[in-house]
């Protein structure tokens, strides 16, 4: 049986950028700042977990730079990342009623 592999996680600036717009309305909307700290501190927990077993997450057929694109739901929301050799780079985080085919099809490369 092969032995799990501890991956470096990264995220991409797009991914960030998602965390903290979804923080953002969090805090704006519904003016919890518990509750967007919690989201933040949740979403950041859900993707340290990513590693070892990254590639057992389901797949989307979609590749980017060679790379296949795998997805881990999280609450209302989907993580997007790719594993490069021993890293996972995570690439987007959103919303699961949007439409991220679409979204995921524009990325070219991953930064």
């Amino acid at each position: 049986m092969e032995r799990p592999t501890n991956y470096k996680i990264r995220l991409t600036s797009d991914a960030k950028n998602d965390i903290a717009q979804i923080k953002r309305y969090i805090l704006h909307t519904f003016k919890y700042r518990e509750t967007a700290e919690a989201f933040s501190k949740n979403m950041k927990n859900a993707i340290s977990k990513l590693s070892p077993y990254s590639e057992a997450y389901t797949k989307t057929g979609l590749l980017i730079q060679g790379l296949e694109v795998y997805y881990k739901p999280y609450s209302t929301y989907l993580i997007f990342f790719v594993v490069k050799m021993d890293k996972v780079i995570v690439i987007r985080v959103l919303k699961d009623r949007m439409y991220w085919q679409s979204i995921m099809k524009r990325i070219c490369s991953i930064d």
